[in-house]
């Protein structure tokens, strides 16, 4: 039976690859013929034959205006969440008797020089952050996203987007950090840190939130350091206990030639810092950065 459904939906879909392969994983547009190649059959056919979508959600969702959907999958062959949600996305799509072809699949990189990116630079201006994303859209817009991982489920996520249409994505913070790069307030001289934070203060999960908002935004461009400065000092005033959001600051004010600005976040992070073994570390770093500030 189960190798009856694997040929079942191997049938349906178009055989289109233009994915490229490196160090193993894939990066750039492909199709379900690239996953079902080694190594990735051994996540992805045995994810997609174990998830059996609620029956009650499917039954609303193919009276919703999802048939009219297109869905861009943004995923990485080497990301744990992408390997569990995108073979349970496309066995919903296929038990929903949708057609293939409204998906459009890209595999991103990990690397440091192309985090989150694809060869073909398909993620540009669409914000990816965190993997997998399901951007759904319709008539050319989004109407909305699932990041990472569903809120409820695939299925629950999707109806509630169409048909509630009060649906919240997990990481909400980006919304407002990626419409404030848009609108060009993180690299506005006279925006308020403080006013940023607190519109965000209870939405954010960890630290660990902004720092890869930053990091992302900053692989795809040095000219966007500006606007990874001011996501990183908003991260300090959400997160004034954690050391390392000093510690990553500090390195971008590095970056800018800011080293006055450097040692001084330094400085914090060493007030902060609860771990000993931290100290010589920061401690070199202060008395370089000391050294740099002086120099000029």
């Amino acid at each position: 039976m189960k190798k009856l459904m694997i040929l079942y939906f191997v049938a349906l879909w178009p055989f289109v690859s233009i994915a490229q392969s490196a160090d193993s994983h894939l990066l750039g547009r492909c199709s379900l013929t690239d996953l079902q190649k080694e190594p990735y059959s051994e996540w992805f056919t045995g994810n997609y034959i174990d998830y059996t979508p609620n029956e009650a959600v499917l039954k609303q969702l193919k009276n919703t205006s999802l048939k009219d959907c297109s869905i861009s999958i943004f995923f990485g062959t080497w990301c744990g969440d992408s390997k569990r949600e995108l073979p349970r996305f496309i066995k919903l799509w296929d038990m929903l008797g949708l057609p293939q072809t409204a998906l459009n699949l890209v595999a991103v990189s990990s690397a440091e020089s192309l985090y989150k990116q694809s060869s073909g630079h398909e993620e540009r201006g669409k914000h990816i952050y965190r993997v997998p994303t399901f951007i759904i859209s319709k008539n050319g817009s989004e109407v909305n996203r699932i990041v990472e991982y569903p809120v409820l489920s695939l299925e629950r996520d999707l109806l509630n987007m169409l048909i509630a249409k009060d649906y919240r994505p997990n990481y909400p913070s980006y919304t407002y950090l990626a419409k404030w790069f848009d609108e060009g307030i993180l690299t506005d001289d006279n925006v308020s840190l403080e006013g940023l934070a607190n519109q965000i203060r209870g939405i954010t999960q960890s630290s660990g939130e902004l720092s890869s908002f930053g990091r992302t935004l900053l692989s795809s461009s040095t000219d966007k350091l500006k606007a990874v400065l001011t996501v990183s000092r908003i991260n300090c005033d959400l997160y004034p206990d954690v050391w390392q959001t000093y510690s990553r600051l500090a390195e971008l004010l590095h970056k800018s030639g800011e080293y006055k600005q450097e040692a001084e976040t330094i400085r914090q992070a060493i007030e902060v810092n609860k771990d000993p073994e931290n100290v010589e570390t920061l401690l070199k770093r202060y008395n370089e950065a000391v050294s740099k500030a002086n120099c000029y």
